[in-house]
């Protein structure tokens, strides 16, 4: 039992390896221009054990990107639901989301200016799998405002359009300071974010009077 525990842990460990070795590289060259076999040599491994962990280059980018978002979602979640105020939860999503990519700046850079996912048989899983995890990104933020509407703090309606609203403020910004050179800090335009979308769904204090 012991030794499969240490099996599996250093399977974990080479395949994590080579996902972020895949990641600096397809990041510093490109989807095209990078190899297999510089990915295998970045990571210390031999070519041959790269496909022991993925079928090939194509799944190799479709995991690290797949994962990647996957952890950015999940770290997200996580800060969200520490947090106990509507108000704060919506905070919490906006930081949590710049802070990640202020942390993988290279990789979002080159996620938004990929050409591999043009790629037909990349583009196809890939694609599959990005909108099922954003659509369920909507869901939870969907659930935030909806708690809101109940305790009377954002304005009735259509909670599903205020979390695409807000999703579509946040991933603006992202995108202007991915393409600005990283310009400033993602995470102090958190209160920016905040500020332009509740003046549109805060309950006007004054008309409950």
């Amino acid at each position: 039992m012991e030794k499969a525990k240490r099996k599996e842990k250093e399977f974990l460990f080479r395949r994590q390896e080579i996902l972020e070795e895949a990641e600096r590289m397809f990041a510093a060259k490109g989807f095209h221009a990078t190899t297999m076999a510089e990915i295998a040599q970045g990571a210390g491994f031999a070519i041959g054990t790269l496909y022991q962990f993925f079928q090939g280059k194509e799944d190799l980018y479709v995991s690290m990107v797949t994962e990647k978002l996957q952890l950015m979602y999940q770290e997200i979640r996580g800060a969200v639901q520490a947090r106990e105020d509507t108000l704060q939860k919506v905070d919490a999503l906006v930081s949590t989301y710049f802070l990640f990519v202020e942390n993988n700046a290279d990789f979002c850079t080159f996620f938004i200016r990929s050409d591999g996912a043009t790629l037909p048989d990349v583009s196809n899983a890939l694609r599959e799998q990005m909108i099922e995890a954003y659509l369920g990104q909507i869901q939870f933020i969907e659930e935030i405002i909806n708690k809101g509407i109940e305790d009377g703090i954002f304005q009735p309606g259509k909670a599903r359009d205020y979390a695409f609203a807000l999703s579509g403020i946040i991933r603006g910004i992202i995108f202007d300071w991915l393409v600005g050179a990283h310009q400033g800090s993602l995470t102090g335009k958190t209160g920016l974010v905040t500020d332009i979308f509740l003046r549109g769904v805060l309950v006007d204090q004054n008309n409950k009077r």
